[in-house]
């Protein structure tokens, strides 16, 4: 072969490769807040859909209208159906309190109402879950915030002192390039779950009573698009009373107003959206 062919071949050779470095120098990074639009004037709406065999009043269809209520140079909220408050289980976490960012997580703070059918007045003071970590192995464990409060309820008439421990947790599940949620196809999908764990406990006469055996109330799959925000969100929630308190409240002959068991799921689906 001669000089002046290798010495072409060379230079196409060399030009390729500088393209192609070229391009992926140019492939925008990812950051949370890509994740997360929080521009004034910037709306969701979401298709929610509740079913219960056990509590008739949790099967409903509605839309959530979610849009951002404020923001500042450390953090944003949003607020749903003019203030009425979300339908759905995902939706009514992310308007209960404040999300900020890091290069890489989506965060919430803020105070969480238990989801269950008990007459608890306290909330879960929430400080910096993270909800979206862009950095994290598939299936890693992002948050683990765990607590006890303590409060007095009623059951069927008769006061019971109560200790509830609780721990709320999120996890990474996976990342697609490419997925297709809600019969759409997005790029750049980030896939996450939520899970709360509940026990409760009371005491009458010095003896202690489970009321509520440790277990998992609520689970939610959701998946976040990449200069979109929250797409879909996919909830089971429930609860199991203890043996104990069951023989309790039949041995006072009630029962027809708290079920021993119940589960609810529930789908939002986004629908409609504008991002600034």
């Amino acid at each position: 072969m001669k000089l002046s062919h290798l010495l072409v071949l060379s230079f196409v050779f060399i030009s390729c490769s500088n393209d192609e470095n070229g391009n992926e120098a140019d492939e925008p990074v990812l950051t949370a807040s890509d994740f997360s639009p929080n521009t004034q004037g910037n709306y969701w709406e979401y298709n929610v859909n509740s079913t219960s065999v056990d509590l008739p009043d949790m099967n409903f269809i509605s839309v959530d209208s979610l849009y951002i209520a404020s923001t500042s140079s450390m953090s944003y909220s949003l607020n749903a159906n003019n203030g009425i408050g979300a339908n759905g289980s995902m939706n009514s976490i992310i308007t209960s309190g404040n999300l900020s960012t890091t290069n890489s997580s989506l965060l919430y703070s803020g105070a969480l109402d238990l989801p269950i059918d008990l007459d608890i007045d306290q909330s879960l003071e929430i400080m910096d879950l993270v909800l979206l970590d862009l950095n994290a192995e598939n299936g890693a464990i992002l948050s683990s915030i765990d607590g006890m409060f303590s409060e007095n309820i009623d059951i069927q008439g008769t006061v019971l002192p109560i200790n509830v421990n609780y721990e709320l947790f999120t996890a990474k599940e996976n990342f697609y390039e490419s997925k297709v949620v809600n019969g759409t196809s997005y790029s750049n999908v980030y896939e996450g779950s939520l899970g709360l764990n509940l026990s409760v406990t009371g005491t009458i006469t010095f003896f202690d009573i489970n009321i509520l055996e440790s277990q998992d109330i609520l689970l939610i799959n959701y998946y976040y698009g990449a200069n979109i925000g929250l797409l879909r969100a996919e909830s089971n929630q429930g609860f199991e009373l203890a043996p104990q308190i069951i023989a309790l409240i039949e041995q006072s002959g009630g029962g027809g107003e708290l079920p021993s068991s119940a589960t609810v799921t529930s789908l939002e689906e986004l629908s409609n959206y504008l991002i600034n």
